[in-house]
């Protein structure tokens, strides 16, 4: 391993270059910001800096490093690198409940709309948990399930969408390809995700050894059942709250797991960490040029994954 390399797989490396990367969000967008008026309550942009961008640069970190590690979780549990998060369906619960909510015009606080769409989630989750658990979770039936309910969950969007009018049409839209403008941080998705970051990593070398195949982690003295229980439940309440919070955002949950494998290797020690970090600077990246590349037009932050990670994933898929 080369110098670059070794820094490229350091911790404090992702570390640092997150909170560079936070301090330059803060500072461009329509009203480009000097740094010493961060700390200055009386300059014009101050306001502007801690009201609004800073907010959306919690937002972004937090809905990334969710993505990014139940992108992880579901590669293991079905084990298939093209897995994200998408796959179990639920992302359309979420979608459907505050679709009807934009569509109805109800004026839910920013809480109330993060609960109607993560309860949106969890419903769709006992849904596919109903259907895919025959007392073992089954990763095929998983899958399949998951796939179908998508399905299904898109032609009620399309319904939505087709009798949606004016201005809902383009809310609607926006949302669906991912939306950090409105969104405040939830404190409840900080915790929910904190407490699911803090259990996967007590259970590291379980995953080590589930990623291997059911069967010789069964033999290795895990618990299967149980572990893809869990696995499935978590891959799903990190999916929900992300949802919940920014809309449908691709290509986090796909592309950061594989980058992260290239730089730390397969055990989960380093891989959940890593993906928590990377995972963050990947959708801030994408969500600071969405809101400065045509200035001060915003873009839905979805456009901007996909041109980073069409890219990345196939040079990925080469180096694989």
């Amino acid at each position: 391993m080369d110098l670059t390399d070794h820094w490229a797989s350091s911790i404090w490396f992702w570390l640092v270059l997150l909170l560079v990367l936070m301090t330059g969000s803060l500072l461009v967008g329509s009203v480009t910001t000097n740094i010493s008026q961060l700390w200055q309550p009386d300059a014009p942009q101050f306001a502007v800096v801690w009201e609004l961008r800073f907010p959306r640069v919690i937002n972004a970190v937090v809905v990334g490093a969710c993505l990014s590690v139940a992108g992880l979780l579901i590669q293991n549990l079905v084990k298939n690198p093209l897995a994200d998060p998408y796959l179990l369906g639920v992302s359309g619960g979420a979608a459907t409940v505050q679709l009807l909510v934009i569509m109805m015009g109800l004026s839910l606080s920013q809480s109330w709309l993060f609960l109607s769409g993560f309860l949106g989630s969890l419903l769709a989750t006992v849904l596919l948990l109903k259907l895919s658990y025959l007392g073992e979770l089954r990763p095929n039936k998983l899958t399949l399930n998951g796939v179908v309910l998508a399905f299904g969950f898109a032609a009620v969007i399309s319904f939505v969408l087709s009798t949606a009018q004016g201005q809902q049409i383009k809310s609607m839209m926006f949302w669906l390809m991912g939306d950090l403008s409105f969104a405040r941080p939830s404190l409840l998705m900080v915790v929910l995700g904190f407490l699911a970051c803090v259990w996967l990593y007590r259970h590291a070398r379980s995953l080590d050894v589930l990623a291997r195949g059911d069967l010789f982690a069964a033999k290795s003295g895990v618990a299967v059942k149980k572990m893809n229980l869990w696995v499935f439940v978590l891959t799903a309440l990190l999916t929900s709250m992300a949802v919940a919070q920014a809309g449908t955002i691709g290509f986090v949950g796909l592309i950061i797991p594989h980058l992260v494998r290239m730089l730390v290797g397969h055990r989960h020690r380093d891989l959940i960490p890593m993906c928590l970090l990377v995972g963050g600077c990947f959708l801030l990246l994408a969500d600071t040029l969405a809101r400065t590349v045509l200035s001060p037009v915003q873009l839905p932050v979805g456009v901007f994954t996909a041109i980073i990670g069409v890219p990345v994933f196939l040079w990925l898929n080469r180096k694989v």
